[in-house]
């Protein structure tokens, strides 16, 4: 008889033990757990398609069991061979879905079951008859389809207004249609705000919408010919319009911020536009076609074309804010058609200029401050010769009149003023104005000349607009309305008296949030706003 195998017998690390009872259970447990769980998997697919399975309405089964006892009668040689090429029964995963119909008792347990309140199917619930009515709504308004597709247009309104629950000849409406309560409405009362006297203009036909940019309007100029608009915005684009159709005939596309400003040379050969990616770009003013561009040492505010130079040669002048060690300044600049050289640099400012423009003939600049001054510097120099103190805080826009003797001024303490720079030596102030919003631009009417403010030469028709509104910021934090945002229409008074009050004629709408550029046609018989909520209106 042999020895039993050990572990010393093979040499083995271990030792060969008789397994114990739990270990055996154990391993038997695992093995049924890891079938279960593959029979559980197994099971998922077949159960998601016996759930996917489409409902066969009965009485379409009906329907077809009724053929085909129907076809298994005896019939002639003719049915025995449209019985033979008659298609077998679709199986039931085949046949189309169709909700199955319920009745009032399988309906109910269907809104029990439902999360949604009850209340709102109260409707269908109260009666057998808005019950009845409701499930053949649907199939009246597949009769009307098929009825006004063959025609059958009296019928259909028959059928339309027996739905509706009204009869033709003005009888009793039917009850089976529920009319909702009416809401109560809130009453605002906002807080009460000095208005102007002015009449709201109607609606003209010649009125247009251009709707061209994605962000805020910055400003707007004409070409001197009148026919051709320009629209700089916060998205980096410049927009071309024609006018007075409001076509879009194209963009300049070259900034990488916002275009703040943009000018028109006199002989509507070039466009200089300026941004607040510090850049001062030249185009040709027909084409999309960039000619040459500067970089300066801080965002640029404003730019202008000098409104003599029509050669080969024209100047223009800006201003930039101050950036990092470098100043802010007013530049006037030098275009030959191919380069742009820089001719006078002006820095002694007292505070960084908002808008720049030519003053009379072209032999100055005046720039904008936000301390509420207006100065003058010499073109060539850059000496300062002239400082009109206008308003008192938060300079706005100014512009001259087209002989360059009269400047209107706004600024966000809601007034507006017409100066007289030819008489003293800080100007005269001749008109003013306070309004019931702070104002962002003023333009002036080509009638509008010095020599037109005397009594007896005034124009009778309006020669200043204004427009403004709420910052955006503190719109949400008080009671402004859209009137807010309307142009303001003014004329001069039959007073001699000055300074004397501006005549208010009227307010033009259309925008929806503050306006920040307003322009005069060449022509004056025109006028074009620009807005936050990225629209220009003609």
């Amino acid at each position: 008889m042999s020895d039993p195998v050990t572990a010393d017998t093979w040499n083995l690390p271990f030792n060969l033990g008789k397994p114990e009872a739990t270990t055996i259970i154990r391993w038997c447990l695992r093995v049924i757990l890891v079938v279960f769980l593959a029979w559980l998997i197994r099971r998922r697919p077949e159960q998601a398609e016996s759930d996917d399975e489409p409902e066969i309405d009965e009485d379409a089964t009906s329907d077809v069991k009724r053929g085909t006892a129907a076809r298994s009668r005896p019939a002639n040689a003719r049915s025995n061979a449209r019985l033979q090429q008659q298609q077998p029964l679709p199986r039931r995963d085949q046949m189309p879905y169709q909700r199955r119909r319920t009745g009032d008792g399988d309906f109910n347990a269907v809104i029990d079951k439902v999360s949604k309140p009850k209340d709102m199917w109260e409707v269908r619930r109260g009666s057998g008859e808005s019950h009845s009515q409701s499930q053949s709504a649907p199939r009246r308004s597949r009769e009307m389809q098929a009825e006004t597709n063959t025609g059958g247009v009296s019928s259909s309104l028959a059928s339309l207004m027996a739905s509706m629950g009204s009869t033709p000849s003005g009888g009793t409406p039917s009850t089976g249609v529920t009319t909702p309560t009416e809401r109560p409405k809130v009453v605002v009362n906002p807080p009460e705000r000095k208005k102007l006297n002015v009449n709201h203009h109607e609606a003209d036909p010649h009125e247009k919408m251009l709707h061209g940019h994605q962000r805020p309007v910055t400003f707007i100029t004409w070409n001197p010919e009148g026919n051709l608009l320009y629209t700089c915005s916060k998205d980096s684009v410049v927009c071309l319009w024609s006018t007075p159709d409001g076509e879009c005939l194209g963009t300049f596309a070259g900034h990488h911020g916002a275009v703040s400003s943009c000018s028109v040379s006199p002989n509507s050969r070039w466009l200089v536009t300026a941004g607040s990616d510090q850049l001062i770009i030249v185009w040709e003013a027909q084409t999309p076609k960039e000619l040459t561009r500067i970089e300066l040492k801080g965002s640029v505010r404003s730019v202008e074309w000098a409104p003599g130079d029509r050669g080969d040669t024209a100047r223009f002048v800006a201003c930039h804010n101050r950036f990092a060690s470098h100043a802010a300044a007013v530049v006037v600049f030098r275009f030959d058609g191919q380069a742009i050289d820089e001719l006078v640099r002006i820095t002694t400012l007292p505070a960084p200029a908002t808008q720049v423009s030519w003053g009379s003939r072209d032999e100055t600049v005046a720039s904008a401050h936000e301390s509420g001054q207006l100065l003058f510097w010499n073109a060539t120099t850059g000496a300062r010769e002239r400082d009109l103190k206008a308003h008192d805080n938060g300079f706005s826009k100014f512009e001259f009149s087209t002989d360059r003797e009269l400047v209107a001024t706004v600024s966000h303490d809601c007034c507006v003023k017409l100066w007289d720079l030819g008489e003293g030596d800080n100007g005269t102030l001749l008109f003013e104005s306070k309004t019931d919003r702070p104002l962002n631009d003023v333009a002036l009417g080509s009638a509008l000349q010095r020599a037109t403010t005397t009594t007896g030469k005034r124009p009778s028709s309006c020669c200043l607009i204004c427009a403004g509104g709420q910052d955006v910021r503190q719109v949400t934090t008080s009671a402004s309305t859209t009137e807010q945002f309307n142009t303001l229409l003014f004329k001069l008074p039959s007073e001699s008296a000055s300074p004397a009050e501006f005549q208010a004629v009227g307010v033009t709408k259309g925008h929806f949030g503050p306006v920040h550029s307003l322009t005069f046609s060449p022509s004056g018989k025109a006028i074009a706003s620009g807005s936050e909520d990225g629209c220009v209106r003609l």
